[in-house]
């Protein structure tokens, strides 16, 4: 039986890395629940071949947008794409994001600190406030911003990382308090270790003994999982939620 407040039908979303294992499970998510989505990111050619799947899957419009979600002028023209072919966004998932290489702190270079925090942390700022505006003229919307469990913990090798993600969620904290008498809920997903596209960590049987031996349900997540999340998130179902980070980490951060 569908459940009428998990439903988007005729509602505008964006999602930002939507080319990929978590932003592209969240755009099908989103679309199949009945949004129109534009999907963001980097690659023109990953963006195009979601769309097209996406719109031939669920009968939705699928917008792609070529978009560096740290430049205020990329993300400027995303808006003005999407208002203009979808209409005003009701929702935004800010998952545009990077990973660090793994290393000791003290050898992170200050380029590399830069470049993470410019999209992982910046880059989620600029959409949320540009968005926000947006939501707050209309006095209604929902975002979803898409931190981590190293936002929550400290995971050795990835400073960078853990401090972005550890950002977004006092980011979301912060915006949920100020917005949320406005119209606009804003919550967090905070995924643990999930299956991607390409997973280097599959060939390396030391760092999945580890992964597992901490992670009760003992396996990766699937983008999938983290897609659901998202979607009660931003939806009706979720009205009463506002400020909150979801742990989507099959109970690492329980142990």
């Amino acid at each position: 039986m569908a459940i009428p407040e998990l439903e988007l039908t005729n509602r505008v979303a964006i999602v930002t890395g939507g080319g990929r294992s978590i932003g592209r499970a969240t755009a099908s998510a989103l679309a199949h629940a009945g949004a129109d989505v534009m999907v963001a990111g980097r690659n023109e050619e990953i963006l195009q071949e979601v769309a097209s799947a996406l719109s031939v899957s669920t009968g939705r419009r699928i917008v792609p947008a070529v978009c560096d979600v740290s430049n205020p002028g990329d993300v400027d023209g995303m808006l003005a794409k999407c208002s203009e072919q979808l209409g005003p966004p009701d929702v935004l998932v800010a998952n545009a994001g990077i990973f660090q290489t793994w290393q000791p702190s003290e050898l992170l270079s200050l380029s590399e600190w830069d470049e993470v925090c410019d999209v992982d942390l910046r880059g989620v700022w600029i959409c949320c406030v540009a968005v926000g505006r947006m939501m707050l003229r209309r006095g209604t919307g929902s975002i979803v911003t898409i931190s981590s469990i190293a936002g929550l913990t400290g995971l050795p090798g990835v400073v960078s990382y853990n401090a972005s993600k550890a950002g977004v969620v006092a980011l979301t904290k912060t915006l949920a308090a100020e917005w949320s008498g406005r119209g606009v809920r804003v919550n967090c997903v905070a995924p643990g270790f999930i299956e991607r596209d390409e997973e280097p960590l599959k060939s390396d049987a030391a760092a999945l003994d580890r992964i597992y031996g901490r992670t009760p349900l003992n396996r990766f997540g699937t983008p999938r999982e983290v897609a659901l999340a998202v979607l009660f998130l931003a939806s009706n179902a979720a009205s009463f939620i506002t400020g909150a980070t979801l742990a989507v980490d099959g109970g690492w951060l329980a142990t």
